[in-house]
């Protein structure tokens, strides 16, 4: 914990901070909303992206199950007419 304050208050001190910091001041307060927004935005699309690739994920299964409980049902229907067949 000691380390970690030492570490802190090094680096708050640093030269490359304070100047960080005053290019940070003299930054057009428009570009630096645009850039956010343009981030924010671009973050935005990498999870629609994400979430397309999830919902066709889950499409493909569940157009997997519908297809497998068809088949079974068909062998079903199948298998209780051979039997009503045999019956009559």
């Amino acid at each position: 914990m000691q380390y970690c304050r030492k570490g802190i208050s090094s680096v708050a001190s640093s030269p490359m901070s304070t100047r960080v910091k005053h290019a940070w001041e003299e930054q057009d307060k428009l570009v630096l909303g645009l850039a956010f927004l343009g981030g924010w935005f671009s973050k935005a699309l990498i999870n629609v992206y994400k979430r397309r690739e999830d919902w066709y994920r889950i499409h493909r299964f569940l157009d997997a199950e519908k297809k497998r409980i068809e088949e079974t049902r068909a062998l079903i229907q199948k298998e209780m007419k051979k039997l009503k067949e045999l019956d009559v």
